[in-house]
């Protein structure tokens, strides 16, 4: 297993395991909430990452760390599984576990995942008018995981589970020069005769 798989794999498992007992406890949306508190703090505070990930402190110390500074924050629910991944020393892993139990917040609401792709960067309002396009058109909420690949040359590739809609620009123009080579392989044949 590669080190792809093995984060997918292990944010999975603890994800998972923390989504049941918020489920259980009837916190699904505060722990979503306190996720995205835990998030926004290891993004903007270059230390407390530095000191999770770091070898040289002792997870007892990072677990005294977690409690001094989520402490009335954070239910205890969410500080133990907190607890749980320094002792397993699974902090690296901590922002694929809270994408992932996003991803299960999403389900659990009924939001279907819809991945895009467009030739260039939208902004906030034209990925509002595709989300809401996209909800409109399956009846149902959607997230919107948009990507950018500029060889697509323009239009979109829209993917829903199993289904791709490709109506990229690059793709109709291989439609057309394949529709233009039948047809006059068609010719060919029609003139020999």
């Amino acid at each position: 297993m590669n080190v792809i798989d093995a984060a997918f794999h292990l944010a999975e498992i603890y994800a998972r395991a923390l989504f049941e007992l918020a489920e259980r406890s009837k916190m699904v949306n505060a722990i979503k909430d306190e996720l995205n508190l835990v998030q926004d703090i290891s993004v903007q505070e270059k230390d407390f990452r530095v000191l999770m990930a770091s070898p040289y402190f002792s997870a007892d110390y990072k677990e005294q760390m977690v409690q001094k500074m989520f402490s009335g924050k954070l239910s205890d629910l969410t500080i133990d599984f907190l607890r749980v991944v320094i002792r397993h020393d699974r902090m690296v892993f901590l922002p694929q576990i809270i994408d992932r139990f996003g991803e299960l917040w999403e389900a659990h609401h009924g939001y279907r995942i819809v991945q895009v792709t467009v030739s260039e960067a939208m902004n906030s309002q034209e990925n509002e008018v595709l989300s809401a396009n996209i909800a409109s058109a399956m009846n149902n909420k959607v997230k919107l995981q948009v990507g950018v690949n500029p060889s697509i040359m323009g239009g979109i590739i829209i993917r829903y589970g199993d289904r791709v809609i490709d109506n990229s620009i690059r793709s109709r123009l291989r439609r057309a020069v394949s529709t233009i080579m039948s047809r006059q392989k068609r010719q060919e044949k029609n003139d020999e005769v």
